[in-house]
């Protein structure tokens, strides 16, 4: 996906915050301003929350939480290829560097094995390598270009590599081995992630089940049932009565769907401690479960207004 426009706000993308944002646009090659993107996003998805509001007025904080799902998949597009875009790089470099060491210990040179790797198919890294070289060719030296991968890559794996592989050259340690050692290093660290995702797999599926499809149910036929009821103690009242009553069904129906929310935010929250360890990981589960409850709710509601009705 390319966008050029050739509009930039340099003002606004000093703020630290979007700095950072349109850096993760800058390394997916999305060719489009930060702040435009997040204008065009909130644009977007407030006229989808208020087409869903129109034709279902009843379900006001569902509407609300469409907004929030178009919104968060949105600005989350960025950053979830970023964090692609990461995970493809660590998961070849340990074969990036084993090759490397391979053709070290041959007796080939640093820049021809780099120029080797970096012309090999790794995906992302490809393009991370060839930058390497760009600068080798132009008189930095080794370690100097080396940095470059840390400065554009934001991974504690990568950083950590590029610490160990300059302070091993600094030590005159015998670059070869060291390179052996640390793709093994980095492979078994790949692997740690890989297996614990693995199995929390089933933890996942089920609070998935439960905050996004049986919850929501549960709550859509919870919010039929109360208001009719409400509404058939109510028909039998004065007419200030049957304004409270039905004032109270909407107090009911807004606040089960509040708590539906908070459930899918608390879930969100917790698949991402468990499966990737970091809180911020919640914007790639939170819209994925939200949008799966809202349908769940809504699917329920109408469901259990039919059965109800022709009853």
């Amino acid at each position: 996906m390319s966008l050029n426009l050739a509009y930039r706000a340099p003002f606004l993308n000093r703020i630290g915050a979007l700095k950072k944002y349109q850096r993760m646009f800058d390394q997916i090659e999305l060719e489009i301003d930060a702040v435009i993107w997040i204008a065009l996003s909130l644009a977007l998805a407030a006229v989808a929350g208020a087409m869903f509001y129109f034709y279902l007025p009843g379900f006001l904080l569902i509407g609300f939480g469409t907004t929030i799902v178009i919104l968060d998949l949105l600005l989350g597009y960025p950053y979830i290829k970023a964090v692609q875009r990461v995970d493809s790089i660590e998961e070849n470099l340990p074969d990036a560097l084993k090759q490397m060491s391979d053709t070290l210990k041959s007796g080939g040179t640093i820049e021809f094995a780099l120029r080797e790797v970096a012309y090999s198919e790794y995906g992302p890294l490809k393009k991370e390598l060839i930058e390497i070289l760009r600068k080798l060719e132009e008189g930095e030296n080794f370690s100097n270009a080396l940095t470059t991968l840390s400065d554009n890559v934001d991974s504690r794996i990568i950083n950590r590599t590029v610490t160990i592989i300059i302070d091993s050259i600094k030590a005159g340690a015998g670059l070869a081995e060291i390179l052996d050692e640390i793709s093994d290093d980095v492979r078994e660290t790949h692997k740690i992630g890989r297996e614990r995702k693995t199995r929390t797999l089933l933890q996942v599926i089920f609070m998935t089940a439960a905050g996004g499809v049986v919850a929501p149910m549960i709550f859509g036929f919870v919010g039929t049932i109360s208001n009719v009821l409400i509404n058939a103690a109510a028909s039998i009242g004065k007419p200030e009565e049957k304004l409270a009553a039905q004032k109270a069904a909407e107090t009911i129906n807004l606040g089960v769907q509040f708590y539906m929310v908070a459930q899918v935010i608390a879930a969100s929250a917790m698949m991402a401690l468990m499966r990737e360890g970091r809180l911020s990981k919640t914007i790639i589960y939170f819209p994925i479960i939200l949008f799966i409850a809202i349908l769940s709710y809504t699917a329920s509601s109408v469901l259990s207004k039919a059965l109800v009705g022709g009853a």
